[in-house]
């Protein structure tokens, strides 16, 4: 089940040619509680920015899939 936050600040980065996103976020339910995430450019989508509404699909805790929300 995916859940609703917030992007507070994103930073792409490349790895051994691929690229990443180090992005903090906070879940709609927590706004005062800032989270750390990093995750592969297939993981998310494309040009991630400050301020956009996301789902987070999470599996034990770790990101598997980032979208926006419409």
């Amino acid at each position: 089940m995916a859940r609703e936050a917030i992007i507070h600040r994103v930073k792409p980065f490349d790895l051994h040619g691929v690229r990443y996103y180090a992005f903090v976020y906070s879940y709609a339910n927590e706004p005062d509680k800032m989270r750390e995430a990093r995750v592969a450019h297939d993981a998310i989508y494309p040009d991630p920015k400050e301020g956009d509404t996301i789902l987070i699909e999470a599996i034990l805790n770790m990101i598997s899939e980032v979208t926006k929300k419409e």
